[in-house]
């Protein structure tokens, strides 16, 4: 851009200027901040030497005298305190006035030239930070489970450029390079969560439990919960992946594999899960692997942690089931639900009317969504659905 080498020499009389400026009318006590903007003259009767916040009230209604204060400071804090919905812009400090006053001049040269496009474009793209932009894109997407092909929609490219239209040809546009960098920044936050894991102060404690997706997959979440190396308590989500079946061998063919590629095997805690039986199983293969692979002493007894919510739970159900229905044949309900076995429905509704108005309403709603038909009305008039209820909620 050639005006930008012809008014080389002209900016800097022109700053030279500005300060000596700034700098005079400074010294004869001209207020300079932003926040006297905000601020009024003296009314008679108040001190001549102070300038007074615009916002207090002036007379008698005024709960408080008006505030004055020849102080930027002082005065910002009033108003910060006292009228928290002012807005006030902060002051440039000399470097920033600089820069603004030679953009002033720069945009005043281009457009005298005839190339203020030109120059404006160049501030823009200047502005745009691609690895930022890069990483924005992807925590958006990854985040808010949006659809790689969303980079192929013409009308995010148009948004984009609305805000910037620099940024064209900076946002790629297909899908594919978006996986491969949705798969690359995965693996570099994986890396500090396993140095940050591996610099940990405390054991790593495991929080583990099986879960059935919608598809009827049985996923295995892992989460650590550690005091980092800087003393914060932090816990992380290191897996979630299928698991073949609920035995504990099952779950330590998951669990191990995961220890190992984080690198913690040798700082693990306790194992915090329900009281399921599978998982006193899980707890002692899990010791017998750490003295035959490990040469370390991890007794199941003591790093075994039941799940309070689930104790819990099972109390109140010892409370409202007794002598009704027993706990395994709740159990062997969800089984049966789970697997799509139905037996017979008449007679596990006579079952649950027997515990009165909690099994009755457990009824309704096996009944309500029984049919997609009752579910579509009762969502027409609840605004909502009711969720099943499991022997564990």
């Amino acid at each position: 851009m050639s005006f930008l080498l012809e008014g080389e020499s002209s900016i800097t009389p022109s700053v030279t200027l500005e300060s000596t400026t700034t700098s005079q009318a400074r010294k004869k006590g001209k207020k300079s901040s932003p926040i006297w903007a905000h601020t009024r003259r003296p009314l008679e009767g108040e001190d001549i030497d102070l300038l007074y916040c615009s916002y207090c009230p002036v007379g008698e209604e005024a709960e408080r005298e008006p505030y004055g204060s020849d102080n930027s400071s002082a005065m910002t804090k009033h108003i910060s305190r006292y009228h928290p919905t002012i807005v006030v812009e902060k002051a440039l400090n000399k470097k920033q006035e600089v820069i603004k006053e030679q953009l002033q001049q720069l945009y005043r040269q281009a457009k005298t030239t005839g190339d203020l496009e030109e120059f404006t474009l160049e501030v823009l793209q200047g502005s745009l930070n691609e690895p930022v932009l890069l990483e924005a894109l992807i925590t958006l997407i990854v985040v808010r489970n949006l659809s790689f092909t969303m980079v192929e929609w013409p009308e995010f490219h148009t948004f984009c450029q609305v805000l910037n239209k620099a940024c064209e040809d900076k946002i790629t546009t297909t899908h594919s390079t978006i996986r491969i960098k949705v798969e690359e920044a995965w693996k570099k936050h994986k890396d500090i969560i396993r140095k940050t894991l591996q610099a940990a102060l405390s054991h790593i404690h495991i929080s583990l439990d099986i879960w059935t997706s919608p598809n009827r997959w049985l996923l295995l979440a892992i989460c650590a919960h550690f005091t980092t190396y800087d003393q914060k308590k932090q816990k992380a989500l290191l897996a979630l992946q299928k698991v073949s079946g609920h035995s504990g061998e099952d779950q330590f063919s998951i669990l191990l594999p995961v220890l190992q590629d984080y690198g913690i095997v040798q700082k693990l805690g306790a194992i915090i899960a329900d009281n399921a039986a599978p998982n006193n199983v899980l707890c002692r293969t899990i010791e017998a692997y750490m003295l035959a692979e490990e040469d370390k002493e991890w007794l199941a007894d003591n790093w075994r942690i039941r799940c309070i919510g689930h104790i819990i739970n099972l109390v109140v159900q010892a409370f409202l089931f007794t002598n009704v229905i027993g706990l395994d044949e709740l159990e062997s309900y969800d089984l049966e639900d789970r697997d799509g076995e139905l037996t017979d429905e008449e007679a596990r509704r006579a079952r649950f009317r027997l515990l009165g108005p909690l099994g009755q309403a457990h009824n309704i709603v096996v009944h309500i969504r029984g049919s997609s038909a009752r579910m579509d009305i009762f969502r027409k008039l609840a605004g909502r659905i009711i969720p099943m209820d499991n022997c564990t909620r």
